[in-house]
């Protein structure tokens, strides 16, 4: 967990992985840091957004999955990164 980097509380941490606890199996979760975006759910502010490597990735030095979530309802939306590699 040192490489993990973030720019929330301890708080907010604790909420970002309970959210994400199924993807945890496969993922691994490098950053994630929350930006002054409205979700586009609810309407809050301040979107976690979050990038995570593939556990069956070759290379992990390279992202292979973005992660959106909010703290306030639940909003979650994660997405592959195309890479070189996957085409």
């Amino acid at each position: 967990m040192e490489d993990f980097r973030h720019n929330l509380t301890p708080v907010e941490v604790k909420q970002f992985l309970k959210s994400i606890t199924d993807l945890t199996e496969y993922l691994l979760v490098r950053f994630v840091f929350k930006v002054p975006v409205h979700c586009p759910q609810c309407g809050a502010h301040g979107l976690c957004k979050g990038g995570a490597i593939s556990m069956y990735s070759s290379s992990f030095d390279k992202l292979t999955h973005h992660i959106s979530t909010c703290l306030h309802c639940g909003y979650r939306k994660v997405s592959m990164v195309l890479t070189m590699e996957s085409l």
